[in-house]
């Protein structure tokens, strides 16, 4: 009995000798490291997957027609001198070479959005009809003094009114308020509805979404990550009410805003980090 006792102890011995050399331990830390590296990778992949899916989800006509600040404010806009210079010689566009590396920048205010609900036939109005009015009006400086100069003038003075309406021009709050009007004509059930359920889950799903374009850049921003989140929770309570009333506009109104059933009648919780 002594004598098995001493050979187990003798082979436990043995066994933690093994496991404790130097060969054994890297071979360890490796396979510990390669589970780790698996597991990130599975992890990086369930993320892609998700953003993937996400992506698809909010591709609907209501979500692309919105107007995006970032997109809009990448160009710089162009001086009076140099609207003058592209009427006189005929460009439609500005085109400059800056900086060292030869980037291009675009100088036009060209975007076809105007603040202000200003509809585009009114902007064509000015800028084409206006102008030969203004060079007609004037008979006697157009034709016989400097006509050439006259309606030079006439053009570049209908340009810098359509750049000064451009919403290239305006700020966020501008750009927000266009959209806002957009999504009540687009979810609005008659002329001027701005109280059904759908325009009212569109207008709050604007401001969601200009407060997620905020907060990707501004992570430690946590009183808008808290209008985030309420934003959030009345959107969803608006929608449940939607889905008492009429099932198909409940999920019509999901479908157009990118939305699913989990998103709404799920629980909200505050988000750490929009990424």
């Amino acid at each position: 009995m002594l004598r098995s006792a001493h050979t187990f102890s003798q082979a436990v011995r043995a066994v933690r000798a093994v496991h404790t050399t130097p060969a054994f331990a890297a071979k360890r830390r490796n396979n510990r490291k390669a589970e780790l590296e698996a597991q990130r990778d599975a992890e990086a992949e369930a993320a892609r997957r998700a953003q993937e899916q996400l992506r698809k989800l909010k591709d609907t006509n209501f979500l692309n027609s919105l107007v995006n600040p970032e997109k809009l404010f990448s160009t710089t806009q162009i001086s009076q001198e140099d609207a003058a210079a592209a009427v006189s010689s005929g460009q439609v566009s500005l085109q400059q070479q800056a900086g060292e590396g030869g980037s291009v920048i675009r100088r036009e205010a060209n975007s076809g959005h105007f603040a202000c609900h200003v509809q585009p036939e009114e902007v064509k109005l000015v800028t084409e009809v206006a102008p030969k009015a203004m060079v007609g009006s004037d008979f006697r400086f157009s034709l016989q003094v400097m006509p050439e100069l006259a309606e030079k003038s006439a053009h570049i003075q209908a340009d810098i009114v359509r750049r000064v309406i451009s919403l290239d021009n305006a700020n966020s709050s501008a750009i927000m308020h266009y959209n806002i009007s957009n999504a009540v004509k687009t979810f609005g059930r008659s002329e001027g509805d701005s109280g059904s359920p759908e325009v009212q889950a569109a207008v709050w799903t604007v401001r969601i979404n200009n407060l997620e374009e905020h907060l990707r850049g501004h992570n430690k921003d946590h009183h808008n990550r808290r209008a985030y989140t309420k934003l959030l929770h009345k959107r969803a309570k608006m929608l449940k009410y939607l889905k008492r009333e009429s099932l198909e506009r409940y999920y019509l109104c999901l479908k157009q805003l990118g939305l699913t059933k989990e998103m709404v009648e799920g629980e909200i919780l505050q988000p750490k980090r929009i990424v």
